[in-house]
């Protein structure tokens, strides 16, 4: 499948082994990028592990992605007026965790293109495809409750409606969980004693929701937080209070959020 979208004219076509080094520098690589997305990227050897795994499986080209249906892959999106720029991916999958006869789809979007509607016109190019290329019931998203608000928007205004929650180790494994716990623990090390709310906000959410699914124990969450951090705001006492809160909320807000879309809602939102 390949599609001018039609708001930016940003083009959009297969992935292909070709797209890796983009993927690495300005999906994974890029922290503010990566940090909702499932893996450990704290390392160059992450930032390559993730964008491989992608690759390999996903990609028009990939070492595993052979036997893939039609309706299934990645999708690089480019700036053909900017010299063929980066703008981002998409990918829909068979994920673990979901009803029978639906998929998955997931999107990245490189910094320099926040903000431009990228996530919202591709995914309606994407759900027309999957719907046009496979008898799939059903399109899921899956968000990180609490974490970005504008991402739960998103979804609504597409018309996807709030689905029965899928789990973090259902659809994931103990294993990515624990990377996603190493990472936030990477990032909580690294902060600075300036402009350092937002990020501790979402590491203290997240490691909640991990807490949520027994993958460490919600009293050991907070002192794992505190033990990464810089020793200046690991003393202080807001930060504390803080980091207890939103452990908190994100315990309490387990993931994932979960959104679908039907065929029979999209074929109704199709003909509007």
């Amino acid at each position: 499948m390949e599609a001018i979208l039609n708001r930016t004219g940003y083009r959009m076509r297969p992935s292909s082994v070709a797209d890796r080094m983009d993927i690495a520098t300005y999906i994974f690589g890029d922290v503010e990028v990566s940090k909702t997305l499932v893996h450990d990227v704290s390392t160059q050897k992450g930032v390559w592990a993730a964008t491989d795994a992608w690759i390999d499986t996903l990609a028009v080209d990939g070492k595993r992605s052979t036997a893939n249906a039609e309706h299934i892959g990645l999708w690089t999106i480019r700036d053909d007026a900017g010299e063929g720029r980066f703008v981002g991916i998409r990918g829909v999958f068979v994920a673990p965790g979901l009803p029978l006869n639906s998929v998955a789809t997931f999107v990245a979007i490189a910094r320099p293109y926040w903000g431009k509607g990228v996530s919202s016109e591709s995914s309606r190019v994407l759900c027309q495809h999957v719907f046009q290329k496979s008898e799939a019931d059903a399109i899921y998203t899956r968000v990180w409750p609490k974490l970005n608000p504008a991402s739960d928007a998103v979804q609504r205004r597409l018309g996807f409606v709030p689905a029965d929650r899928h789990t973090l180790r259902d659809t994931f494994g103990e294993q990515r969980m624990r990377e996603v716990l190493e990472f936030d623990l990477w990032r909580a090390s690294n902060l600075e004693s300036e402009g350092f709310a937002e990020t501790l906000r979402q590491v203290s959410i997240r490691i909640g929701q991990l807490a949520a699914e027994d993958l460490l124990e919600a009293r050991d969450a907070e002192q794992r937080i505190l033990t990464a951090l810089p020793v200046r705001l690991a003393k202080s006492g807001d930060v504390r209070s803080k980091v207890a809160e939103d452990l908190r909320l994100g315990f309490h807000n387990p993931a994932w959020a979960s959104y679908r879309m039907s065929r029979a809602d999209w074929a109704v939102r199709d003909r509007v």
